[in-house]
């Protein structure tokens, strides 16, 4: 017991990589249900460990704190390749240290300008940090997923705050509430106050203001919620099927029995009177649109589309988009939804923005082409992105449709609600994650997405986790995961809202930016001024 007491006071920073892993949801278990407590302190033991070491120790202790945080948390991510002899280790090889370094990279940055304004320290952590999330969110490689925010999904009152300053601003408070409770834990360490004395110090003023505008955010949030109980009849009613077809089944020969239970959820559906019925991401693995207009449909196709006409209600579904490149004669996939009409016929189209790298594509092919030969032995596609938003119309309602994760670029969410819609929809495909983890961590980017946007948002899941999602966050229906089934439920327009965010957009992480490149701008100035010193 001794041993294990000396070794936890010398390496006391791995204490963070539990506490990632329970800041974030990982099984159905009543005893991990705490994960928007622990991402309140999450960080703290790391954050104090690296307080007065030097850069190199730093970097060890951050990677290997972090390394152990990212692999628990998001190790049902090599189910991906687990199709395959040592796939679930490749695909973990590169993934989780691939995301640690991100995370080491706000550290050291953090610190080392932490160390130049240190009355700023407490600032500088949650601005560095969301810095890097936005860097974290751009490119053909952007994985926007491991948001610490996002664990704040069930705590309602307090994230109205992101109809404001979005997921951004989220991860910046609870960064800041880290980084606050660290500094006044390491002050009171090195200086031996006793409780009085701390009283006095600057360190436990901070966490009192802290305190004190925390509360009134979640009496913002109290205040703003039992005003939204609005009634009225413009109103829209959504059928959202949820059949669990098998992710590692052969399609082809099993397609026929998927479309047999997605048919009869949906008929069920239809004594509820639907306006609009909705299939998840992979529900139709075919080539609808494509086959529809060049007058080719196979008797599957055919059947979806009478499935349309028959209930007389539009159908929205996943399908397999095509482009043609007619002078070459090629043919390329993409990763589509597809808006049928009540008629039976394709209305519009709207290809995938945001692919998930090396899973639907590998951007880099061409000057890694092993890297592409070992991601289709791991069943990866080879899909090609659309290039902007498309709007579908349905009973005069207008509405985004993001596929798979690109519920978590809250920019493309913001980019719809630009445009004009009413509503946003999400079909999805999380069966092949094997997990409670995946489908969970999946999901609570929505409920962001409906409080900043002040929208809707429509979560159809082939394995879940399909809900009705209202403009405050409120999951109004649900289907269990790996349940099939089906929910009607109603969106009632009049909770509909503009926010700040949808209207400004990341003000607040423009802001917290630009005191990061001042305070380098500051260092960067001392340093040259130092040199033209010494020169002299």
């Amino acid at each position: 017991m001794g041993v294990i007491v000396q070794l936890l006071r010398k390496y006391y920073y791995v204490l963070t990589g539990l506490l990632i892993f329970l800041s974030s949801p990982s099984y159905d278990h009543w005893i991990l249900k705490g994960f928007p407590f622990f991402a309140w302190v999450s960080m703290i033991p790391l954050f104090i460990f690296v307080r007065d070491k030097g850069y190199k120790e730093i970097l060890f202790s951050s990677f290997i704190a972090t390394f152990i945080g990212n692999y628990l948390s998001y190790r049902w991510i090599g189910s991906f390749g687990a199709d395959v002899a040592g796939g679930y280790y490749i695909v973990l090889a590169f993934l989780i240290p691939s995301l640690t370094v991100f995370s080491v990279t706000k550290i050291i940055i953090a610190e080392y300008l932490s160390r130049s304004f240190e009355n700023l320290r407490v600032i500088i952590y949650p601005s560095t940090w969301i810095s890097i999330d936005l860097i974290q969110s751009i490119g053909h490689l952007a994985f926007p997923w491991t948001y610490p925010g996002y664990s704040q999904y069930p705590f309602t009152s307090f994230i109205q705050v992101s109809s404001f300053i979005g997921i951004m601003g989220i991860n910046f408070i609870l960064i800041l509430g880290n980084s606050i409770v660290a500094d006044l834990i390491y002050t009171m360490n090195s200086k031996r106050l006793k409780p009085g004395g701390l009283l006095r110090t600057a360190q436990f003023i901070r966490l009192l203001i802290f305190l004190l505008v925390f509360s009134f955010v979640l009496i913002y949030g109290w205040y703003v919620l039992p005003l939204n109980q609005k009634t009225g009849e413009d109103e829209l009613r959504i059928a959202i099927i949820q059949s669990c077809i098998s992710p590692w089944e052969k399609w082809k020969t099993n397609r026929f029995r998927y479309l047999n239970d997605l048919e009869r959820l949906t008929r069920l559906s239809l004594h509820e009177e639907p306006d609009i019925i909705i299939w998840s991401e992979s529900a139709t693995l075919e080539h609808i649109s494509y086959d529809y207009y060049n007058e080719r449909l196979n008797p599957f196709e055919k059947r979806v589309l009478d499935i349309a006409s028959s209930s007389n209600t539009p159908l929205l579904t996943g399908e397999i988009g095509i482009i043609e490149d007619i002078l070459n004669k090629r043919h390329f996939p993409q990763n589509n939804a597809v808006l049928i009409d009540e008629y039976g016929t394709v209305v519009d189209t709207y290809p995938k923005i945001h692919l998930v790298p090396f899973g639907e594509w590998f951007p880099y092919e061409k000057w890694l082409p092993f890297i592409k030969e070992l991601l289709v032995s791991f069943g990866g596609s080879s899909f090609i992105p659309g290039d902007k938003p498309v709007v579908f119309e349905v009973k005069d309602k207008k509405f985004g449709v993001l596929i798979c994760y690109e519920g978590i670029f809250y920019r493309l969410c913001r980019r719809y609600n630009e445009l004009g819609v009413d509503f946003l929809v999400n079909i999805t495909n999380d069966g092949w994650t094997d997990s409670y983890s995946g489908h969970m961590q999946h999901f609570s980017a929505s409920i962001f997405r409906a409080i900043e946007n002040g929208l809707w948002y429509v979560r159809a899941g082939n394995t879940g986790y399909t809900t009705l999602i209202d403009p405050y966050g409120r999951v109004t229906k649900s289907i269990p995961i790996l349940h099939p089934g089906y929910i009607v439920g109603n969106i009632n327009f009049a909770l509909k809202r503009e926010t700040f965010y949808s209207k400004h957009g990341d003000i607040f992480l423009y802001i917290c930016m630009g005191f990061i490149f001042l305070a380098s701008f500051i260092i960067f100035f001392r340093i040259i001024q130092s040199y033209l010193k010494d020169k002299s």
